[in-house]
């Protein structure tokens, strides 16, 4: 066989030898619990896109996708369908006025081959909570973005930006610090005494972002 027939020939091949792409594999779930303004939420055991924004409702909604990739046969699919459901997002009232939202992975094995899977496990948080509630966030790895909360905010995020868009008229005490990062405000940063609500954001790598609020549309 000629060079130039050997070069076909190859090129012929790759394209079938090829692995096909892996099709999305996602699983949506809703949540809505009633809560009065003013309480505090908690928000821990998480990693993925965390987005929070506050609305006029007496309730919080917390909307989760989880997704991952498999190969295109039903077995894997099946399969990527049961671990991701597998993941827990629970919604407790630990008193009237204190609201619990955490996430637990199963405890034998899926957390980890999940970690170490190409890409990994996907999760998206969309949870939106009365306008003036108080924050309290535990975030291990991913983006968090707070939109229209007019309440106390105190979130660390280990590897992951914070953003916050804040009413322009509130009077905030912030303190702000990123391990490996920069903080950026267009409040001024500095402590001040009540009625100011308190601002106590930390980042291990990744960067601090307040801004006055854009209303949206």
């Amino acid at each position: 066989m000629t060079r130039e027939l050997l070069l076909l020939a190859i090129a012929i091949c790759l394209p079938l030898a090829a692995k096909p792409p892996k099709p999305d594999i996602s699983a949506v779930t809703t949540e809505r619990a009633e809560f009065a303004p003013g309480g505090t939420i908690q928000v821990s055991g998480l990693a993925g896109e965390l987005n929070i924004e506050g609305w006029d409702r007496a309730e919080v909604e917390i909307t989760v996708t989880r997704s991952t990739f498999r190969p295109d046969t039903p077995g894997e699919q099946d399969l990527a369908r049961r671990q991701l459901n597998a993941i827990q997002v629970t919604v407790a009232r630990q008193s009237p006025t204190v609201l619990e939202i955490r996430t637990a992975f199963p405890k034998r094995g899926f957390r980890a081959r999940a970690a170490h899977s190409r890409p990994d496990v996907q999760m998206d948080y969309r949870i939106r909570v009365p306008r003036d509630s108080n924050l309290s966030i535990r975030h291990a790895g991913g983006d968090v973005v707070v939109y229209d909360v007019s309440g106390a905010i105190e979130a660390s995020v280990g590897t992951g930006d914070i953003l916050m868009q804040l009413p322009e008229a509130g009077l905030y005490s912030l303190d702000a610090h990123c391990r490996f990062g920069a903080v950026y405000s267009e409040f001024p940063v500095h402590t001040a005494p009540a009625p100011a609500e308190r601002l106590y954001l930390r980042v291990g790598a990744g960067a601090i972002t307040i801004q006055k609020m854009q209303r949206r549309g």
